[in-house]
Protein backbone atom coordinates (compact mmCIF):
# COMPACT_ATOMS: atom_id res chain seq x y z
CA UNK A 1 0.00 0.00 0.00
CA UNK A 2 1.31 3.44 -0.91
CA UNK A 3 0.98 6.28 1.60
CA UNK A 4 0.99 10.00 0.91
CA UNK A 5 4.00 12.22 1.50
CA UNK A 6 1.72 14.25 3.75
CA UNK A 7 1.23 11.30 6.09
CA UNK A 8 5.00 10.95 6.46
CA UNK A 9 5.00 14.29 8.31
CA UNK A 10 3.04 12.70 11.16
CA UNK A 11 5.47 10.82 13.38
CA UNK A 12 5.32 9.23 16.82
CA UNK A 13 6.51 11.96 19.17
CA UNK A 14 8.40 10.93 22.35
CA UNK A 15 5.53 12.68 24.14
CA UNK A 16 3.02 10.06 22.99
CA UNK A 17 5.44 7.13 23.01
CA UNK A 18 6.20 7.81 26.67
CA UNK A 19 2.51 8.37 27.45
CA UNK A 20 1.81 4.84 26.13
CA UNK A 21 4.60 3.51 28.37
CA UNK A 22 2.89 5.08 31.39
CA UNK A 23 -0.44 3.54 30.41
CA UNK A 24 1.19 0.13 30.06
CA UNK A 25 2.61 0.47 33.59
CA UNK A 26 -0.84 1.34 34.92
CA UNK A 27 -2.37 -1.64 33.09
CA UNK A 28 0.06 -3.86 35.01
CA UNK A 29 -1.45 -2.59 38.26
CA UNK A 30 1.14 0.03 39.21
CA UNK A 31 -0.10 3.23 40.84
CA UNK A 32 1.50 6.01 38.79
CA UNK A 33 1.39 9.67 39.82
CA UNK A 34 1.29 11.56 36.55
CA UNK A 35 3.15 14.82 36.16
CA UNK A 36 3.07 14.23 32.42
CA UNK A 37 -0.40 14.91 31.05
CA UNK A 38 -1.63 18.51 30.86
CA UNK A 39 -5.07 18.00 32.36
CA UNK A 40 -6.49 19.83 35.40
CA UNK A 41 -7.22 17.45 38.27
CA UNK A 42 -10.63 18.99 38.97
CA UNK A 43 -13.80 17.42 37.58
CA UNK A 44 -16.06 19.38 35.26
CA UNK A 45 -18.36 21.46 37.47
CA UNK A 46 -21.79 20.05 38.30
CA UNK A 47 -23.65 22.90 36.59
CA UNK A 48 -21.83 22.23 33.30
CA UNK A 49 -22.39 18.48 33.56
CA UNK A 50 -26.09 19.03 34.27
CA UNK A 51 -26.33 21.24 31.17
CA UNK A 52 -25.02 18.35 29.08
CA UNK A 53 -27.44 15.92 30.71
CA UNK A 54 -30.30 18.37 30.17
CA UNK A 55 -29.36 18.69 26.50
CA UNK A 56 -29.68 14.92 26.13
CA UNK A 57 -33.02 14.88 27.96
CA UNK A 58 -34.24 17.73 25.74
CA UNK A 59 -33.23 15.69 22.67
CA UNK A 60 -30.61 18.19 21.55
CA UNK A 61 -28.94 15.28 19.82
CA UNK A 62 -29.15 16.35 16.18
CA UNK A 63 -26.82 18.25 13.89
CA UNK A 64 -25.76 21.75 14.81
CA UNK A 65 -24.35 24.17 12.23
CA UNK A 66 -20.86 23.09 11.14
CA UNK A 67 -19.31 26.09 12.90
CA UNK A 68 -21.25 25.59 16.17
CA UNK A 69 -24.52 26.89 17.55
CA UNK A 70 -25.42 30.55 17.07
CA UNK A 71 -25.89 30.94 20.83
CA UNK A 72 -22.40 29.70 21.72
CA UNK A 73 -20.73 31.68 18.95
CA UNK A 74 -22.54 34.82 20.08
CA UNK A 75 -21.33 34.39 23.68
CA UNK A 76 -17.74 33.88 22.50
CA UNK A 77 -18.03 36.86 20.16
CA UNK A 78 -19.20 39.06 23.03
CA UNK A 79 -16.24 37.96 25.15
CA UNK A 80 -13.81 39.07 22.42
CA UNK A 81 -15.76 42.09 21.20
CA UNK A 82 -16.22 40.75 17.67
CA UNK A 83 -19.08 39.76 15.39
CA UNK A 84 -20.29 36.15 15.49
CA UNK A 85 -19.29 35.83 11.81
CA UNK A 86 -15.68 35.85 13.06
CA UNK A 87 -16.18 32.83 15.35
CA UNK A 88 -16.22 29.09 14.65
CA UNK A 89 -16.55 26.26 17.17
CA UNK A 90 -15.37 22.69 16.71
CA UNK A 91 -14.24 19.57 18.58
CA UNK A 92 -11.30 21.04 20.49
CA UNK A 93 -8.57 23.47 19.50
CA UNK A 94 -6.45 21.10 17.38
CA UNK A 95 -8.85 21.02 14.42
CA UNK A 96 -8.46 24.79 14.14
CA UNK A 97 -4.69 24.53 14.01
CA UNK A 98 -5.20 22.23 11.04
CA UNK A 99 -7.97 24.17 9.33
CA UNK A 100 -6.30 27.57 9.77
CA UNK A 101 -3.10 26.25 8.21
CA UNK A 102 -4.97 24.32 5.52
CA UNK A 103 -6.75 27.58 4.68
CA UNK A 104 -3.55 29.66 4.54
CA UNK A 105 -0.51 27.57 3.64
CA UNK A 106 0.83 26.50 0.25
CA UNK A 107 4.11 24.87 -0.71
CA UNK A 108 6.92 27.34 -0.03
CA UNK A 109 5.22 29.03 2.94
CA UNK A 110 6.70 28.89 6.45
CA UNK A 111 5.44 29.27 10.00
CA UNK A 112 7.81 30.59 12.64
CA UNK A 113 7.20 29.24 16.13
CA UNK A 114 9.03 29.19 19.41
CA UNK A 115 11.12 26.28 20.59
CA UNK A 116 10.60 24.29 22.69
CA UNK A 117 7.43 23.57 20.73
CA UNK A 118 4.35 21.47 21.40
CA UNK A 119 4.92 18.51 19.00
CA UNK A 120 1.60 18.67 17.08
CA UNK A 121 2.38 22.27 16.07
CA UNK A 122 5.28 21.18 13.89
CA UNK A 123 3.54 18.11 12.50
CA UNK A 124 0.31 19.93 11.66
CA UNK A 125 2.17 22.78 9.94
CA UNK A 126 4.28 20.45 7.81
CA UNK A 127 1.40 18.12 6.93
CA UNK A 128 -0.46 21.24 5.70
CA UNK A 129 2.32 21.97 3.16
CA UNK A 130 4.16 24.52 5.31
CA UNK A 131 7.65 24.53 6.78
CA UNK A 132 8.05 24.93 10.54
CA UNK A 133 10.90 27.30 11.40
CA UNK A 134 11.86 27.16 15.07
CA UNK A 135 12.96 30.19 17.10
CA UNK A 136 15.05 28.88 20.01
CA UNK A 137 13.94 30.82 23.10
CA UNK A 138 16.28 29.14 25.60
CA UNK A 139 18.95 31.88 25.32
CA UNK A 140 16.25 34.46 26.21
CA UNK A 141 14.96 32.62 29.30
CA UNK A 142 12.24 31.04 27.12
CA UNK A 143 10.81 34.47 26.25
CA UNK A 144 9.87 35.35 22.65
CA UNK A 145 11.63 38.61 21.76
CA UNK A 146 11.41 40.92 18.78
CA UNK A 147 15.16 40.63 18.29
CA UNK A 148 15.08 36.83 18.05
CA UNK A 149 12.07 36.98 15.71
CA UNK A 150 13.79 39.48 13.41
CA UNK A 151 16.92 37.34 13.38
CA UNK A 152 14.92 34.23 12.46
CA UNK A 153 12.98 36.03 9.75
CA UNK A 154 16.22 37.35 8.28
CA UNK A 155 17.57 33.79 8.04
CA UNK A 156 14.53 32.21 6.36
CA UNK A 157 12.70 34.94 4.42
CA UNK A 158 14.55 34.33 1.14
CA UNK A 159 13.59 30.65 1.19
CA UNK A 160 9.85 31.08 1.59
CA UNK A 161 6.98 32.81 -0.22
CA UNK A 162 4.88 33.79 2.79
CA UNK A 163 5.71 33.89 6.49
CA UNK A 164 3.41 33.32 9.48
CA UNK A 165 4.04 33.42 13.23
CA UNK A 166 2.51 31.00 15.74
CA UNK A 167 2.54 32.36 19.31
CA UNK A 168 1.73 30.19 22.35
CA UNK A 169 1.53 32.12 25.62
CA UNK A 170 1.35 30.91 28.38
CA UNK A 171 3.63 28.41 26.76
CA UNK A 172 3.50 24.64 26.56
CA UNK A 173 5.95 23.23 27.73
CA UNK A 174 7.81 26.06 29.52
CA UNK A 175 5.01 27.68 31.52
CA UNK A 176 6.36 31.07 30.45
CA UNK A 177 3.98 33.98 29.85
CA UNK A 178 5.43 36.30 27.20
CA UNK A 179 5.85 39.95 28.18
CA UNK A 180 3.03 42.20 26.96
CA UNK A 181 5.25 45.11 25.94
CA UNK A 182 7.43 42.78 23.88
CA UNK A 183 4.36 41.15 22.32
CA UNK A 184 3.04 44.59 21.36
CA UNK A 185 6.31 45.36 19.56
CA UNK A 186 6.20 41.95 17.84
CA UNK A 187 2.65 42.50 16.64
CA UNK A 188 3.43 45.99 15.32
CA UNK A 189 6.48 44.71 13.45
CA UNK A 190 4.60 41.73 12.01
CA UNK A 191 1.87 44.06 10.75
CA UNK A 192 4.54 46.13 8.97
CA UNK A 193 6.09 42.98 7.50
CA UNK A 194 2.71 41.47 6.52
CA UNK A 195 3.35 38.42 8.72
CA UNK A 196 0.06 36.92 9.89
CA UNK A 197 -0.02 35.88 13.56
CA UNK A 198 -1.84 32.84 14.96
CA UNK A 199 -2.14 32.98 18.77
CA UNK A 200 -2.77 29.77 20.72
CA UNK A 201 -4.30 31.02 23.97
CA UNK A 202 -5.52 27.72 25.44
CA UNK A 203 -3.73 28.40 28.77
CA UNK A 204 -4.48 32.11 29.09
CA UNK A 205 -6.92 31.53 31.97
CA UNK A 206 -3.94 30.43 34.07
CA UNK A 207 -1.89 33.60 33.86
CA UNK A 208 -1.40 36.96 35.57
CA UNK A 209 -4.06 38.42 33.22
CA UNK A 210 -6.67 35.81 32.24
CA UNK A 211 -8.57 38.37 30.16
CA UNK A 212 -5.58 39.12 27.94
CA UNK A 213 -5.65 38.25 24.25
CA UNK A 214 -3.17 39.14 21.54
CA UNK A 215 -6.10 40.55 19.54
CA UNK A 216 -5.88 43.59 21.81
CA UNK A 217 -2.96 44.68 19.61
CA UNK A 218 -4.46 43.87 16.19
CA UNK A 219 -7.85 42.77 14.95
CA UNK A 220 -6.24 40.64 12.22
CA UNK A 221 -4.67 38.20 14.67
CA UNK A 222 -6.12 34.70 14.60
CA UNK A 223 -6.87 33.39 18.09
CA UNK A 224 -7.36 29.72 18.94
CA UNK A 225 -8.71 28.75 22.37
CA UNK A 226 -10.66 25.96 24.03
CA UNK A 227 -12.82 25.04 26.99
CA UNK A 228 -10.61 22.06 27.89
CA UNK A 229 -8.31 23.56 30.50
CA UNK A 230 -10.27 26.67 31.48
CA UNK A 231 -13.36 24.72 32.58
CA UNK A 232 -11.88 21.23 33.16
CA UNK A 233 -13.64 19.98 30.02
CA UNK A 234 -10.81 18.10 28.29
CA UNK A 235 -13.03 15.17 27.27
CA UNK A 236 -15.94 17.32 26.10
CA UNK A 237 -13.86 18.49 23.13
CA UNK A 238 -14.91 22.09 22.51
CA UNK A 239 -12.56 24.66 20.97
CA UNK A 240 -12.95 27.80 18.90
CA UNK A 241 -11.26 30.25 16.58
CA UNK A 242 -11.56 34.05 16.33
CA UNK A 243 -10.44 35.35 12.95
CA UNK A 244 -11.30 37.74 10.11
CA UNK A 245 -14.72 36.92 8.63
CA UNK A 246 -13.33 36.08 5.18
CA UNK A 247 -10.97 33.49 6.67
CA UNK A 248 -13.79 32.11 8.80
CA UNK A 249 -15.76 31.36 5.64
CA UNK A 250 -12.90 29.20 4.34
CA UNK A 251 -12.46 27.49 7.71
CA UNK A 252 -16.20 26.77 7.65
CA UNK A 253 -15.77 24.86 4.40
CA UNK A 254 -13.18 22.59 6.02
CA UNK A 255 -15.46 22.10 9.02
CA UNK A 256 -18.30 21.17 6.66
CA UNK A 257 -16.20 18.60 4.83
CA UNK A 258 -14.16 17.14 7.69
CA UNK A 259 -16.10 17.57 10.94
CA UNK A 260 -19.84 18.05 10.21
CA UNK A 261 -20.30 19.86 13.55
CA UNK A 262 -19.15 19.86 17.17
CA UNK A 263 -21.11 17.63 19.53
CA UNK A 264 -24.48 19.22 20.22
CA UNK A 265 -24.25 17.99 23.82
CA UNK A 266 -20.83 19.53 24.36
CA UNK A 267 -21.98 22.72 22.64
CA UNK A 268 -24.86 23.04 25.12
CA UNK A 269 -22.53 22.41 28.05
CA UNK A 270 -20.12 25.04 26.72
CA UNK A 271 -22.92 27.62 26.61
CA UNK A 272 -23.41 27.10 30.34
CA UNK A 273 -19.65 27.11 30.92
CA UNK A 274 -19.43 30.59 29.37
CA UNK A 275 -21.78 31.80 32.10
CA UNK A 276 -19.85 30.25 34.99
CA UNK A 277 -16.60 30.98 36.80
CA UNK A 278 -13.56 29.30 35.19
CA UNK A 279 -11.01 27.33 37.19
CA UNK A 280 -8.69 29.25 39.49
CA UNK A 281 -5.03 29.57 38.55
CA UNK A 282 -2.66 26.94 39.98
CA UNK A 283 -0.74 29.48 42.07
CA UNK A 284 -0.12 27.17 45.05
CA UNK A 285 1.10 24.30 42.86
CA UNK A 286 3.42 26.71 41.07
CA UNK A 287 4.93 27.79 44.39
CA UNK A 288 5.35 24.15 45.48
CA UNK A 289 7.21 23.14 42.31
CA UNK A 290 9.43 26.24 42.35
CA UNK A 291 10.45 25.56 45.96
CA UNK A 292 11.18 21.88 45.21
CA UNK A 293 13.39 22.77 42.26
CA UNK A 294 15.37 25.23 44.38
CA UNK A 295 15.81 22.67 47.19
CA UNK A 296 17.17 20.12 44.73
CA UNK A 297 19.46 22.57 42.92
CA UNK A 298 17.74 22.00 39.58
CA UNK A 299 18.07 24.80 37.03
CA UNK A 300 14.75 26.30 35.89
CA UNK A 301 12.99 29.36 34.58
CA UNK A 302 10.02 30.15 36.86
CA UNK A 303 6.64 29.23 35.43
CA UNK A 304 4.53 32.38 35.21
CA UNK A 305 1.40 30.85 33.69
CA UNK A 306 -0.21 27.76 32.28
CA UNK A 307 0.19 24.37 33.93
CA UNK A 308 3.76 23.31 33.06
CA UNK A 309 7.37 23.96 33.96
CA UNK A 310 10.45 22.91 31.97
CA UNK A 311 13.46 22.44 34.28
CA UNK A 312 16.97 21.51 33.13
CA UNK A 313 18.14 18.26 34.79
CA UNK A 314 21.71 18.32 33.45
CA UNK A 315 23.27 17.89 36.92
CA UNK A 316 20.97 15.01 37.81
CA UNK A 317 21.58 13.26 34.49
CA UNK A 318 25.35 13.54 34.96
CA UNK A 319 25.08 12.23 38.51
CA UNK A 320 22.99 9.23 37.42
CA UNK A 321 24.91 8.68 34.16
CA UNK A 322 21.73 9.11 32.08
CA UNK A 323 22.23 10.09 28.43
CA UNK A 324 18.80 11.39 27.36
CA UNK A 325 15.62 12.90 28.74
CA UNK A 326 13.83 9.66 27.84
CA UNK A 327 16.33 7.81 30.02
CA UNK A 328 15.67 10.26 32.85
CA UNK A 329 11.89 10.08 32.56
CA UNK A 330 12.12 6.28 32.40
CA UNK A 331 14.34 6.28 35.50
CA UNK A 332 11.77 8.27 37.49
CA UNK A 333 8.92 6.10 36.23
CA UNK A 334 10.67 2.82 36.99
CA UNK A 335 12.17 3.83 40.35
CA UNK A 336 9.34 5.74 42.03
CA UNK A 337 6.25 5.45 39.78
CA UNK A 338 6.16 9.13 38.84
CA UNK A 339 5.53 10.07 35.20
CA UNK A 340 7.07 13.14 33.57
CA UNK A 341 7.52 14.08 29.91
CA UNK A 342 10.93 13.88 28.16
CA UNK A 343 12.19 17.25 26.97
CA UNK A 344 13.22 15.79 23.61
CA UNK A 345 9.52 15.60 22.73
CA UNK A 346 9.67 19.39 22.32
CA UNK A 347 12.83 19.59 20.24
CA UNK A 348 16.27 18.01 20.08
CA UNK A 349 17.83 21.06 21.77
CA UNK A 350 15.99 20.27 25.01
CA UNK A 351 17.16 16.74 25.78
CA UNK A 352 18.31 17.65 29.30
CA UNK A 353 14.87 18.97 30.23
CA UNK A 354 11.66 17.39 31.50
CA UNK A 355 8.21 18.90 31.20
CA UNK A 356 6.44 18.69 34.54
CA UNK A 357 2.70 19.23 34.71
CA UNK A 358 1.74 20.60 38.12
CA UNK A 359 -2.05 20.94 37.70
CA UNK A 360 -2.76 18.13 40.16
CA UNK A 361 -3.99 18.18 43.75
CA UNK A 362 -1.39 20.04 45.87
CA UNK A 363 -0.95 17.17 48.34
CA UNK A 364 -0.49 14.64 45.54
CA UNK A 365 2.01 17.01 43.92
CA UNK A 366 4.00 17.10 47.18
CA UNK A 367 3.93 13.30 47.32
CA UNK A 368 5.15 13.00 43.72
CA UNK A 369 7.95 15.48 44.26
CA UNK A 370 8.96 13.67 47.45
CA UNK A 371 9.27 10.47 45.42
CA UNK A 372 11.37 12.25 42.80
CA UNK A 373 13.64 13.50 45.58
CA UNK A 374 14.13 9.88 46.71
CA UNK A 375 15.08 8.86 43.18
CA UNK A 376 17.49 11.78 42.83
CA UNK A 377 19.21 11.13 46.13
Amino acid sequence: MKFSKRSEKLTSSPLYVFFRKVKEAEAMGRKIISLGVGEPYQDTSEVIKLAGIQAINDNKTRYNPATGSIELKTLIAEKYGVDATQVSVSSGAKPFLAFVFLSLLDEGDAVLLTGPAYPPFVQIIESCSGKAEIIDTKPDHFQLTLASLKNSVQKVKDNHKNLYLLVNSPNNPTGITYGKEELKKIVEWCVEQKITIISDECYINFSPDPEFTLRQFSQNIIVINSFSKTYAMTGWRVGYVICPAELNIVIGKFLDCYMSCPSSISDAAAITAMKTKPLDDFVLQREIIHEWLKENDIAFEPSTGGIFIFPDFTKIMQKKNLATSIDLASYFLDKVDVATTPGSAFGENYDTHLRISYCIDPEELKTALGKLSEAIQ
